[in-house]
């Protein structure tokens, strides 16, 4: 049963994020980077604790908590969309989710440092295999960034960020309800964002409003109900009960998804070592999660 729900959460991420790649470019087109992020995450959050209210969970956070929660909203939310807004509309969709998904590789380091996992020859083999995969895709792309370096910076940064977000959520262990702890995420993450929303976007927020397009909304209800509730939701599940290399490395088909959405929503046209990559990339997962030991163990238990 956990299997199920670990390959249902995976596939979540991957087709919820992955789409969401270009989806958010066509947002971030019509509205500034952190107003966009200012309207959509207080949404996805409220939703997120009715959620929890309905399913009975205690939303109250303790006291002696508060500080680790304020610490995993900045990291996991608010550097992460921040840096990620602002990349995205420099570079085309497929590109960006690539770089953003190096965020395996960081986690895995930064966990051996400071969670003192242990990185297994068939983990390191997966993040080999991984990290090859994302290599193929960039490699043809050394032009597009180089055009655009500030924004390439912008979201491996943003990585980073969500990286060691990820294991601090994987070390603190929080016994809060799922779906009250991620609510309270999205919350607190969106305050850094909302305050400096005014000084990067002159623009009255109802004006912008008003001149939205169909495509627009679409990106709004999409990063609110999706993106911002539904695969977040997906995500937290894998990043507190898997350990980091797992978890991150469970995330490498979103770039994937990204180029091929990309494709399918903006015209960005994939070649060869879009292909070339998918295979890597599902050697990467199939060598990390299914361990024939482990299942075999697990069977006998």
């Amino acid at each position: 049963m956990k299997g199920v729900r670990a390959a249902a959460a995976i596939l979540v991420v991957a087709l919820v994020w992955g789409c969401n790649w270009p989806v958010l470019k066509m947002g971030v087109a019509e509205l500034a980077p952190l107003t966009f992020r200012t309207v959509t995450l207080p949404f996805a959050a409220l939703v997120m604790l009715l959620v929890a209210k309905l399913r009975g969970d205690d939303i109250l956070i303790p006291r002696e908590f508060w500080p680790r929660l304020l610490a995993l909203s900045f990291f996991n939310i608010a550097l992460w969309n921040g840096f990620v807004l602002f990349g995205v509309q420099q570079l085309p969709a497929g590109r960006s989710a690539i770089l953003a998904y190096t965020m395996p590789v960081w986690a895995t380091g930064i966990a051996a440092l400071v969670l003192h996992e242990t990185v297994s020859p068939r983990k390191l083999v997966g993040l080999v295999l991984g990290a090859a995969g994302m290599a193929v895709l960039l490699g043809e792309q050394i032009v597009a960034v180089r055009r655009a370096p500030y924004g390439a910076l912008l979201i491996i940064i943003a990585a980073i960020s969500w990286a060691y977000g990820t294991v601090l959520l994987r070390k603190w262990r929080p016994t809060i309800p799922q779906n009250a702890l991620s609510g309270w995420m999205l919350l607190l993450g969106w305050i850094p964002l909302a305050i400096a929303a005014p000084f990067f976007d002159p623009q009255p927020l109802v004006a912008e409003f008003a001149q939205l397009s169909a495509r627009g909304w679409f990106s709004v209800v999409y990063n609110i109900f999706l993106a911002g509730t539904l695969a977040n939701l997906a995500w937290f599940m894998m990043a507190r009960t898997m350990p980091v290399a797992v978890s991150s490395l469970s995330s490498l088909p979103v770039p994937i998804v990204g180029v091929i959405s990309g494709m399918i929503l903006l015209g960005e046209r994939p070649g060869l070592q879009e292909w070339v990559a998918l295979g890597l990339v599902l050697a990467a997962l199939f060598t990390v999660l299914f361990d024939p030991r482990r299942n075999a163990a697990a069977r006998r238990r």
